[in-house]
């Protein structure tokens, strides 16, 4: 767990810029994902948090497609009716982070706030290898990313409806409060590439994938 802005900013340049290639490690930014990590840590509003994918129009237009069943995913209905999180304490902490100033370590910062809170995660998105692996950029998804972090720091992945979606819930509190963005960085580093991640896919319980 982090208490201080000092030891979240020392693990996360110790995890350097090759992992954090994009604006990351910035102080500014090092400051947005760490007050995200704090209201995280909170818990959100309605007791759990939403993983999962978002589609765009296009890749210049930052428009969000309503969700449909060819590409479930998180729309602007969903986050209107689960409220969003973001570095603004004067705001209630909802389900989805949705910061303006979004990187990856923001996103890092977020996931382990409510791992370390035991918040419920579910999944908006499908839990199929499509979702997992970015098939045009030839790298993991954050998708994966944040599925990579869930199940190995205390988390179980189920299904307590098979019409409905994939739930996460915290099973082992001492392993979940473990969490660091640096161990976050050594679990992710394991699976990066394309043969591991598949390894890791078809590691999850097979009732709740795709």
């Amino acid at each position: 767990m982090y208490n201080s802005q000092e030891d979240f900013r020392k693990d996360a340049q110790s995890c350097g810029s090759n992992y954090y290639s994009d604006e990351s490690l910035q102080q500014q930014k090092i400051s947005v994902a760490y007050t995200i990590y704090q209201k995280a840590r909170q818990g959100s509003i309605l007791g759990f948090s939403v993983v999962g994918r978002w589609k765009f129009k296009n890749e210049i237009e930052n428009i969000l497609l309503t969700s449909d069943e060819s590409f479930p995913s998180i729309d602007e209905p969903m986050k209107n009716n689960l409220l969003t999180i973001d570095e603004d304490f004067t705001k209630e902490s909802g389900c989805i982070l949705n910061s303006e100033n979004w990187t990856l370590i923001a996103n890092d910062a977020w996931l382990i706030g409510g791992i370390h809170a035991n918040t419920d995660f579910h999944f908006a998105s499908p839990l199929r290898w499509s979702n997992l692996w970015d098939n045009d950029r030839k790298r993991m998804s954050i998708t994966a990313r944040e599925i990579i972090g869930i199940t190995s720091f205390g988390y179980k992945i189920i299904k307590p409806n098979p019409k409905l979606e994939a739930v996460a819930l915290c099973v082992d509190n001492k392993k979940a409060m473990s969490t660091s963005l640096v161990k976050y960085k050594d679990k992710i580093e394991i699976f990066q590439e394309y043969k591991a991640l598949q390894v890791f896919f078809k590691s999850l319980p097979s009732n709740v994938t795709e």
